[in-house]
């Protein structure tokens, strides 16, 4: 891409260990403790690896048609994979066997979301939605949805989830089956993300778009001119920054203040390929992509347009994730490598 060669980019990530899976990497999850890497293969198998060495100490035949996703609970030693089997099982680092196995619905269980509270998980499979208990207990079945859900997404205080399908957004109550509350919007949603402070609910589209709800007043605002479809969108922790992307670009929307209306977003151009991973950090300002090509860039954009730190996987990168206290990023690739990189953030 013209450019890019004249532009100065700060440093190599300096890699700490790499593992390998059976068939293509397709998720990974750090734990809360900072102890375990977990990550998820095409072939339906989860691995669990030492998160300081990468030494291999579990390896789960999770789900017979192939695993999809990975999450550790936010405050506890409790793994939750979801698989093409319709199931989502739950795992301890000491357990040879599930904890718990749910029944999420017919078809792929594509999406899983634990509650900040760590109480709740939800499940989406297919149309069908459902909430359960860190132990496993169903808690409920949401009435079932139009079309196939796209992505869901929790409030900061876990007292209310939402979910996307074509043609709306849907905010539910924890333990009440019917929507609290539907907003229409006529399109396919292809990922949402509620910001961290709650103020707005966002999520990206087929139509090539980023169209954001002000949560409180149901007010609407629409984002175009995007090359491709927007696949990937993500928040800053302050909630100051969505980044945004689908094609090889990233676009940052300012949203502090009076919101993104009228202002011009800041671009990222250093991929060539459409970036498939992007994750800020939980507690700091970095933000992390991965392409199609492989390549693997650290970014502060409120600082800066050009990565500041960046590292060349040699195969697709289908997932990136912080540790919980930033200090290590890992990618997960095509190829069926775990990759973990140290990652000090840069002054």
């Amino acid at each position: 891409m013209p450019g890019i060669a004249e532009r100065t980019i700060e440093g190599t990530l300096p890699k700490l260990w790499a593992a390998e899976l059976d068939e293509a990497a397709v998720s990974l999850s750090w734990s809360s403790s900072k102890q375990w890497l977990a990550a998820a293969s095409a072939s339906g198998s989860v691995y669990l690896f030492s998160a300081s060495t990468g030494a291999q100490t579990r390896r789960w035949p999770a789900h017979r048609l192939g695993a999809n996703v990975v999450s550790w609970n936010p405050k506890h030693d409790l793994l939750a994979s979801a698989g093409q089997d319709g199931k989502v099982c739950l795992w301890t680092s000491e357990s040879d066997l599930p904890v718990a196995s749910l029944d999420c619905g017919n078809g792929w269980t594509e999406h899983i979301a634990w509650s900040p509270s760590g109480k709740y998980l939800a499940t989406a499979c297919g149309r069908t939605l459902r909430l359960w208990s860190d132990k496993g207990e169903l808690l409920q079945s949401f009435d079932e949805q139009p079309n196939t859900i796209a992505g869901i997404d929790w409030q900061y205080d876990s007292q209310e989830l939402v979910s996307a399908c074509y043609g709306q957004v849907v905010f539910w109550k924890p333990f009440e089956s019917s929507p609290k509350r539907i907003l229409e919007w006529k399109g396919s949603m292809l990922c949402v993300a509620l910001s961290p402070d709650g103020r707005y609910l966002c999520h990206g589209n087929q139509d090539s778009t980023v169209h954001f709800w002000i949560v409180a007043t149901g007010k609407e605002l629409q984002m175009s001119g995007y090359p491709m479809k927007v696949t990937r969108i993500c928040w800053e922790r302050k909630s100051k920054y969505l980044a945004t992307a689908g094609s090889p670009h990233i676009t940052v929307w300012d949203c502090s203040g009076k919101g993104p209306a009228g202002r011009k977003p800041q671009t990222l151009v250093h991929h060539q390929l459409p970036i498939l991973a992007m994750r800020y950090q939980e507690d700091g300002p970095l933000l992390a992509s991965g392409c199609a090509e492989g390549r693997l860039a650290v970014w502060r954009p409120s600082k800066r347009d050009i990565p500041d730190l960046t590292a060349h996987t040699g195969s697709s990168i289908t997932d990136v994730g912080w540790c919980v206290d930033s200090s290590l990023l890992a990618a997960a690739t095509e190829d069926g490598r775990v990759i973990v990189f140290n990652c000090e953030s840069p002054s």
